[in-house]
């Protein structure tokens, strides 16, 4: 183990899995996602209906020079990097062993939610960054007493807010971390408030912006996470379900077991990554009683996670070293399985059933450019009016913008396209719309006053039909702009 487990062989692997993280990244078109939120980029703001605005500007510095796929998730690359030394650093601090430390490194690597979950560029790539340097600033003044680290902490917790409101979960973690520990003693001085005051007032653009705009970003993610009028068990097996997913079978199942028994030893260290990670696990998983929580949402959770399960099975008898590799060993194949099936079709689902090959969740990085060459092939189509905002967002970006994409409001829930307007000097030129098999957007005569021609196309990955989109030609948009929200 001493030989395996070094700093020289997790440099390595880190290195390897961003050297194949890369080729993903470009390799893979956009997700309908990914795609939305790059469109943010393209329109910065101080705030968004969906999410708070971090995940817009970080697109936007990384895309300065490129608008390849790559640099739309670089954000998620440079995270691996930083996430992955803080984890090192944190993990050397809280028990001095590099083979925990490496152990929690490659942990945190091998998960479902980081490492293809780092290719979907999402508010969560820069939320689980700026969680996991919150958490590391704190443990720095635990570990030296030194009054600067509130400061870096409330400036990463701010960082953590202007990613996703799911941010703020982080407070109560340390709050009772703090209370139950001689850490107490910071509630006498003015630092923990004055740090929170700093982290807040990185947020206060996120509120300016809500306030402009009847509170609607929060309104829509209170009702879409704490929603929901019957409590219901299957909901909850649903979450759960979920989170082993996200963090892999068998590792949640040890760490989940790990965080609780940690609860209730005198060790500061294994209270700190229990109170850290466990309590998000649970907050979901009651609200999940009623709404079932996204499986991502936890995500933040399981940067120290990661630590604790590393260290609840390195640090015990053979048995549980082997069991960690097992378990390390089995998310590991389970993600790379996805990534190559993601980017080489390794998988024969079609060969096992249609229904599983048409439920593949992989096809929806393909057939974007095709129908993006399709609506250039008539140079006189100035704008794509799509039934959703991840449909328009493709459109927009696999045109490199030169087709203005709108949405039809009447077809898809609430989203930022709402809140865009339809561009005045458009109104008379000629236009499509763009809608899936089955998805009928009858009449089309809403959209214009004069409707042409309308034809389809069909995308394929090797022989599988994954996609038709049928395409209306018209002239003279009078589609009505979108109501309040």
């Amino acid at each position: 183990m001493e030989t395996v487990f070094t700093k020289r062989n997790t440099i390595i692997f880190v290195g390897l899995l961003i050297l194949w993280k890369i080729y993903v990244s470009a390799t893979l078109q956009l997700h309908p996602d990914e795609a939305y939120y790059w469109m943010w980029s393209r329109h910065l703001d101080l705030g968004y209906f969906d999410h708070a605005p971090l995940i817009a500007y970080a697109i936007r510095l990384t895309t300065l020079f490129s608008q390849q796929e790559l640099w739309v998730r670089f954000t998620g690359i440079l995270g691996t990097l930083v996430t992955s030394v803080t984890a090192w650093v944190l993990a050397m601090q809280l028990f001095h062993d590099r083979k925990i430390a490496s152990a929690s490194v490659i942990t945190l690597n091998v998960l479902p939610v980081t490492l293809p979950g780092s290719i979907l560029i999402t508010p969560d790539i820069p939320a689980f960054l700026f969680w996991g340097l919150t958490v590391f600033f704190y443990w720095q003044i635990v570990a030296t007493g030194k009054v600067r680290y509130w400061y870096f902490m409330g400036i990463a917790f701010g960082l953590s807010l202007l990613s996703k409101y799911t941010g703020v979960l982080i407070g109560p973690c340390l709050f009772l971390f703090m209370l139950l520990t001689d850490e107490r003693k910071w509630f006498k001085t003015v630092h923990p408030y004055a740090a929170f005051v700093l982290g807040c007032a990185f947020f206060l653009p996120v509120l300016y912006w809500n306030s402009k705009h009847q509170w609607i970003s929060f309104a829509y993610q209170l009702g879409h996470g704490l929603g929901g009028a019957n409590y219901s068990l299957g909901k909850e097996l649903t979450y759960l379900g979920g989170q082993m997913l996200v963090a892999s079978p068998f590792l949640w199942l040890l760490g989940t077991y790990a965080s609780v028994l940690y609860l209730f030893q005198k060790n500061r260290e294994k209270l700190f990554l229990s109170l850290t990670s466990l309590p998000i696990i649970l907050f979901f998983a009651y609200s999940s009683l009623k709404s079932v929580a996204q499986a991502n949402w936890p995500t933040c959770a399981y940067f120290t996670f990661s630590i604790l399960v590393s260290h609840y099975l390195f640090n015990g008898a053979k048995l549980k070293k082997h069991l960690w590799v097992g378990a390390t060993l089995f998310s590991l194949l389970l993600c790379l399985a996805a990534m190559l099936h993601a980017t080489f079709s390794i998988l024969p689902l079609e060969k096992i059933s249609k229904s599983a090959a048409e439920a593949d969740a992989t096809q929806w990085f393909y057939g974007w450019r095709e129908l993006g060459e399709e609506l250039e092939k008539d140079p006189s189509v100035k704008y794509a009016i799509a039934e959703s905002h991840q449909v328009g967002a493709e459109i927009s970006y696999y045109t490199k913008e030169r087709i203005f994409a709108y949405v039809d409001y009447n077809n898809t829930k609430p989203n930022q396209f709402n809140l865009w307007t339809f561009p005045e000097e458009l109104k008379d030129k000629k236009g499509v719309a763009v809608f899936l098999e089955g998805h009928s957007v009858l009449p089309y005569s809403r959209y214009f006053t004069s409707v042409g021609s309308m034809g389809s196309l069909t995308v394929k990955r090797d022989d599988l039909v994954i996609r038709t989109y049928h395409i209306v030609s018209g002239t003279g948009y009078i589609y009505p702009p979108a109501p309040s929200l």
